[in-house]
């Protein structure tokens, strides 16, 4: 499963799955809007706010309403990619009297046939949880071996990581080493030759590994994949990301890297730009 609020949650509530003419899936764990792709809301129910488009989601602008916890469908459908209940929306008559539903709360009748996802909602002071992967979901972000020692532990050396870093938005992770459990924010956007300010405390060998993670604890951009079900290890985020302030990035153990955070305020802006 995807994303999960573990703090700050505004509440539970119902909302359609967006249909706007043609079917969409929402997946549990992932983070939805109602506002997509536009400043105004787009169809009549929540969809996957997705990658971001321009800095800050700015071309996009999409607006986080909250994480779907499931579905009323009677069956729930188990999604294997994902690792969670997935929910469809229908649009015709025929198709939606012909559905089994179950569940359905607050403003919505027991027998109303529309698909209807139970989500969390969140707001700026909601902190999240998402694992972190590499280009698609289950694959456990990448891990760089040192080829050059480094005495004063300001330097670590690597084959070109996927994607060029940005100053001060990726995190470093000794996996093994004398440095092993130790994380540094490098300065540097070389693909290969990763600098610190603040160095590892003890002396980088050839054959130490570590893992990048593009993020920073406090506020910097990140990227998520497009149906916005996990955090991307390396995006290319050079002109696209989200705004986020992070509290705590994992990375010990290989395949269940995290990070927990919030949304930045700005993200939640109908008309930023």
């Amino acid at each position: 499963m995807g994303f999960t609020v573990i703090e700050g949650e505004i509440r539970n509530i119902q909302v359609p799955v967006n249909f706007a003419n043609s079917s969409d899936t929402v997946y549990e764990g992932q983070i939805v809007g109602s506002a997509v792709s536009s400043s105004v809301p787009s169809g009549e129910g929540v969809l996957p706010i997705g990658a971001a488009e321009g800095h800050s989601d700015t071309t996009g602008k999409a607006i986080p309403f909250g994480v779907v916890l499931g579905g009323n469908d009677a069956a729930p459908t188990y999604n294997s990619t994902y690792k969670g209940v997935s929910l469809a929306s229908v649009g015709s008559q025929a198709l939606q009297v012909a559905r089994d539903v179950r569940g359905n709360e607050g403003m919505y009748a027991k027998g109303d046939p529309q698909a209807l996802a139970k989500v969390s909602v969140i707001g700026t002071n909601t902190v999240l949880k998402g694992p972190i992967f590499h280009l698609a979901y289950g694959t456990a972000p990448l891990v760089y071996t040192n080829t050059s020692a480094s005495t004063d532990g300001l330097t670590i050396t690597t084959s070109a990581v996927a994607q060029t870093p940005l100053a001060y938005n990726v995190t470093w992770y000794c996996r093994s080493g004398a440095n092993k459990g130790l994380y540094r924010v490098a300065y540097s956007t070389s693909t290969t030759s990763h600098t610190f300010y603040l160095g590892f405390p003890y002396d980088i060998a050839v054959g130490d590994t570590f893992v990048p993670i593009y993020l920073r604890v406090g506020t910097c951009m990140t990227q998520f994949d497009a149906e916005s079900t996990y955090i991307e290890a390396q995006p290319a985020y050079a002109t696209n990301d989200y705004m986020v302030d992070v509290l705590e990035i994992h990375a010990e153990e290989a395949g269940q890297e995290y990070a927990i955070f919030k949304f930045n305020a700005e993200q939640f802006c109908s008309y930023r730009a």
